[in-house]
C-alpha cells in the first residue's frame, strides 16, 4: 500500500464521517446494503469517540443524536438496540441471537460524551438507561461470578465461532463499569471494575505458577491450558468445555486500552501482533487468526450461522482472517496510551493507505475490511468506523488525544 499524506487522510476521514451523518445520528454507512444504513450501537459509539477526538462540533452533535436514538429504543429488560433504521420502524436487538456488546458500547459512549462535554443534563437524562443496561449486563453473568457469558454470534463477530466467556466482551464490561463508576460517582461499579481487571489478567493468560490462584475461574481448563506451554498472546475465550486459543484482534486492542496485565504480557502480545504482520504482509490487524479452512472442525458453524444467503467468512474474508482498519485504529490508540507512539504511527500509515484504496470508479473507499492475503478492499464501502479509525489514530499519534472516559 502506498503512503498517504497524513493531513489529507485526516480530512478525508472527517469528510467520510460527515457523509454518514443523519438526523438520527451516525449511520454505519450510507450505502444501502443489507441492514448497514442504520444507526448502530457498536459502530455509532466508535464513530462517536472519533467525533470527540476530532473536536468537530457537527460530529459531536451527531454523537449526541446517536445516543438519543439508542436510549429511546432501550428494551424492557435494559437491552440497547444493535441497530435502528433511520425511520425508527425497525429496531433490532440481534437477529439470530442478542448482542451483548451493544449496551456496553452505549454505556462507554454516554460516559465519554459526558466527560468531554461536561453536559449535566445529558448525564441525568441517560442515567436510568445506563443503570438498566449495567443491571442487564450483571444478569448475563448468570452465576454472579463477574464474567458475562456471550452466546454464539452474540457480539460484533456475529457469524464467527466465538462464544462463552469472551475476552473482548469482558473488557468492554470492565470499561463500561469503570467509566460509569467515575461519571456517576458509583463506587460499587468502580470496585467491580477493579476486581474484574484482576480476574481477566489471570484467566486469559494461563500460567502454571497461578494454577492454584483463587481468581482462577475454571480450574480444570486453566491447568490443562497452562500445561500446553507458554502462550504468546491473550486467549480470546473459554467456556465450560475449555479454552479457545486463536488470536482476537479486538480483544488485543481493548487489552491495550485498559492496560490489561503486566509489562511482560503486553510486550509478548505486541510481539505476536508484529509476527502477524509478517504472516499477512499487512500492518492491519486481522479480526481472528489463524484462518479456518473448509474441512476444519469449526467450518460447519459457518455453513449455518449466516444471514444473507452466503458465507461471508470464507478464508481470509470478513472475520475469518480479514484485516480491519477499525481494529487497527483502536489498537493504535492503545499503543499511544502505552508510550509506543512510533509503532502507532506505523499503524496510522497502514490505516490511511487502506482507507485510500480505490475501485475502478472511486478513490478512498473506506472499506469495511481487506482480504487477508491479497489486501484488496472487501465488504461494504464508505464505512464510518473505518474513517473513525483514521481519526482516532491520527489524533492519538499527533496530538495525544484519546476520548476514553476512564
Amino acid at each position: 500500500m502506498q503512503e498517504i499524506n497524513d493531513t489529507e487522510a485526516y480530512q478525508r476521514s472527517l469528510n467520510m464521517l460527515r457523509i454518514c451523518l443523519s438526523p438520527a445520528g451516525f449511520l454505519a454507512t450510507p450505502v444501502s446494503v443489507d441492514n448497514y444504513a442504520r444507526v448502530w450501537a457498536r459502530d455509532g459509539m466508535i464513530t462517536g469517540l472519533a467525533a470527540l477526538a476530532s473536536g468537530e462540533a457537527d460530529l459531536i452533535a451527531a454523537m449526541e443524536r446517536t445516543l438519543t436514538t439508542l436510549s429511546s429504543h432501550q428494551g424492557p429488560h435494559g437491552e440497547i438496540p444493535s441497530n435502528v433504521s433511520l425511520d425508527a420502524n425497525q429496531v433490532s436487538y440481534g437477529r439470530l441471537v442478542g448482542r451483548v456488546d451493544s449496551l456496553l458500547w452505549y454505556v462507554i459512549g454516554v460516559c465519554a460524551f459526558v466527560r468531554y462535554t461536561n453536559d449535566a443534563n445529558l448525564k441525568i437524562r441517560h442515567q436510568s438507561n445506563v443503570e438498566r443496561a449495567l443491571f442487564l449486563a450483571g444478569c448475563w453473568e448468570y452465576n454472579n461470578r463477574n464474567l458475562i457469558y456471550t452466546p454464539l454470534g452474540g457480539n460484533w463477530a456475529d457469524e464467527y465461532v466465538q462464544h462463552g466467556y469472551v475476552l473482548s466482551d469482558q473488557l468492554l464490561y470492565n470499561m463500561a463499569l469503570e467509566s460509569a463508576g467515575l461519571i456517576y460517582d458509583n463506587q460499587v461499579w468502580r470496585t467491580k471494575a477493579q476486581y474484574l481487571q484482576q480476574l481477566l489478567a489471570v484467566n486469559y493468560w494461563p500460567r502454571i505458577s497461578l494454577s492454584n490462584d483463587p481468581l482462577v475461574y475454571h480450574p480444570y481448563a486453566y491447568r490443562y491450558q497452562a500445561k500446553q506451554g507458554e502462550i504468546a498472546h491473550w486467549l480470546p475465550a473459554f467456556s465450560p468445555t475449555g479454552y479457545a486459543t486463536y488470536f482476537d484482534g479486538l480483544a488485543h486492542a481493548l487489552a491495550l486500552l485498559t492496560h490489561l496485565g503486566d509489562d511482560n504480557q503486553r510486550q509478548r502480545a505486541e510481539e505476536y501482533v508484529q509476527s502477524l504482520e509478517q504472516q499477512t504482509g499487512s500492518a492491519l490487524l486481522p479480526a481472528f487468526w489463524p484462518v479456518i479452512q473448509p474441512g476444519d472442525p469449526d467450518w460447519s458453524s459457518f455453513e449455518f450461522n449466516h444471514l444473507y444467503e452466503q458465507i461471508k467468512n470464507q478464508p481470509y474474508m470478513y472475520h475469518n482472517g480479514g484485516l480491519w482498519p477499525v481494529l487497527t485504529g483502536l489498537y493504535a490508540v492503545g499503543l499511544v496510551s502505552n508510550a509506543q507512539k512510533q509503532r502507532a504511527k506505523q499503524l496510522l500509515t497502514a490505516i490511511n493507505a487502506a482507507n485510500a484504496q480505490a475501485s475502478a470508479n472511486e478513490q478512498w473507499l473506506f472499506s469495511e475490511y481487506h482480504h487477508g492475503q491479497t489486501h484488496l478492499p472487501m465488504g461494504t464501502k464508505h464505512m464510518a468506523w473505518s474513517a473513525a479509525a483514521g481519526v482516532l489514530a491520527h489524533q492519538a499519534v499527533w496530538h495525544g488525544i484519546t476520548p476514553w472516559p476512564f
